[in-house]
């Protein structure tokens, strides 16, 4: 049986080195991210204030 993936919204508060960026998601928790692997080889800038969704097992 194949595990659910939730997806959630948040905002981006800081960009860090290597590719992590600190988010708040819209329920207040803070959590560190990581960029996927087609975001990271198109070399996408991630910066402060842009709107993201993940995905959390």
């Amino acid at each position: 049986m194949k595990e659910q993936k939730l997806i959630h919204e948040g905002l981006i508060t800081e960009s860090l080195p290597n590719g992590t960026p600190r988010i708040r998601l819209d329920n207040e928790d803070l959590i560190l991210g990581y960029i996927s692997g087609r975001i990271w080889r198109s070399s996408i800038r991630i910066l402060p204030g842009n709107r993201v969704k993940i995905e959390t097992k």
